[in-house]
């Protein structure tokens, strides 16, 4: 029997692996990763498609160091709990096997969404590292590309596929890309960036059919060779539908701080999981980087506490005090068009401050922040491009308060010589 059977391969799922030796696991590790590819980082699928992406050389992960067993190739099919006790997990594998484990780390990530009717021939989605290669190699001058999605995949691969050459239309049913992301005035600024390295945007038009088939489709009426859907992912989570793990709508596993599920022993992290937020008062999705990257952290201390019979089996939710658990603020990063854009809280939605030095018009070199607030003048979060030391003050100033949402001068944001304490005065 193992004592961590680690389910899922990715950033989450490795750095689970090699965070629970330090956290004090002597026993059994045992990872199952679905791909047959080496443990690799996704972000670099979208914007550089040469790029380094296994995680040993790229980032000094190597799960192989760490566990006693991988096993690529196999996907998890079921998880059997028992009626109680502390051993007895069974997870069920693709190839036939069965892994029995103490505890079962759920890290199986995301996997994109593609309508029904819509997969062909010249269809393709960008989500793993095979998949990825299969796109890429189509893209090219004079190649015609649709991208339906503009969410961070679908800029960020628009934007790479027309510095390859390609002729590119993006199209998105919302008013805007990043919709709902970021305010509208930021959706707007990365549009014309789009449109800067001639990616031809279509806003407020819903795809409701891909038509034709191979080099021939078409979408909208646009003619194209080649389609990219990225109408964003969905948790891979299926496997788990007997376990009685409770599950969000979005299919992820609902978790507490330190990443245990309401099944004793079963623990999740990264795309597959929403981590409860005493900040923000709900369950947060985990489909970014950073906290495939960041959460393990938390919860390797706490499967090591469950392995060992002390600290973490008491009931879902309840506070581990010999376990500190961190609450972080959302935080996202994209490479567009050669400008990276950061966006941190929730800044979608509220009034927008901008924070901009007065320059010429060479938006090669624009620096700007947008601060977005509530009607109290309170900070909900913030973009930027150019300028991160604002990212750095208005982090510091979030988690610095309970809710995240600080006071603030809005006459101090905007102006970019003021200090970050004149920027977040604080509650007094």
């Amino acid at each position: 029997m193992a004592d961590v059977v680690i389910v899922g391969a990715g950033l989450a799922g490795a750095r689970t692996c090699a965070l629970l030796r330090s956290a004090g696991v002597t026993g059994r590790i045992v990872v199952i990763g679905a791909e047959s590819d080496p443990p690799y980082d996704r972000p670099p699928l979208t914007k550089d498609p040469e790029a380094e992406v296994d995680l040993r050389p790229a980032m000094g992960v190597d799960v192989w160091a760490h566990a006693d067993e991988v096993r690529l190739g196999v996907s998890a099919e079921s998880l059997v709990v028992p009626t109680g006790g502390r051993s007895g997990l069974l997870v069920t594998c693709s190839d036939g096997g069965q892994v029995a484990a103490r505890s079962v780390v759920v890290a199986t990530g995301a996997s994109p969404v593609l309508p029904a009717g819509w997969g062909r021939p010249g269809v393709h989605v960008l989500h793993t590292r095979s998949e990825a290669g299969a796109f890429w190699a189509g893209v090219g001058p004079g190649v015609r590309l649709v991208v339906v999605g503009g969410g961070w995949v679908g800029c960020e691969a628009a934007a790479t596929a027309a510095a390859r050459g390609a002729g590119v239309d993006l199209v998105e049913a919302a008013g805007t890309v990043l919709a709902g992301r970021v305010p509208r005035e930021v959706s707007e600024r990365v549009e014309r960036w789009l449109e800067g390295v001639g990616v031809t945007v279509h806003v407020a038009q819903p795809v409701r059919a891909i038509e034709g088939a191979g080099d021939s489709l078409a979408v909208s009426g646009i003619q194209a060779d080649i389609v990219l859907v990225a109408l964003g992912v969905q948790p891979t989570t299926e496997w788990l539908a007997d376990s009685g793990a409770q599950r969000a709508r979005s299919g992820a596993v609902l978790v507490d701080p330190w990443g245990r599920s309401s099944v004793p022993g079963v623990f999740a992290v990264g795309d597959a999981a929403e981590r409860w937020s005493d900040r923000y008062d709900r369950h947060l999705p985990g489909g970014h980087w950073t906290e495939a990257l960041n959460a393990p952290e938390t919860l390797a201390p706490a499967v090591a506490g469950w392995v060992d019979g002390g600290v973490g089996g008491e009931g879902w939710g309840s506070p581990l005090a010999s376990l500190p658990a961190t609450d972080p603020i959302p935080y996202v990063f994209s490479d567009i068009a050669a400008r990276r854009l950061l966006v941190l809280g929730a800044p979608g939605q509220g009034r927008v401050v901008w924070r901009e030095a007065a320059r010429a018009t060479d938006r090669d070199a624009e620096a700007w922040s947008a601060f977005t607030l509530d009607a109290s003048d309170r900070l909900l979060g913030m973009c930027t491009s150019g300028r991160p030391r604002d990212m750095a003050a208005a982090r510091r100033a979030m988690l610095a308060h309970p809710t995240g949402t600080p006071r603030t001068d809005p006459a101090a944001l905007a102006d970019p010589m003021a200090t970050p304490e004149a920027m977040f005065p604080g509650e007094g």
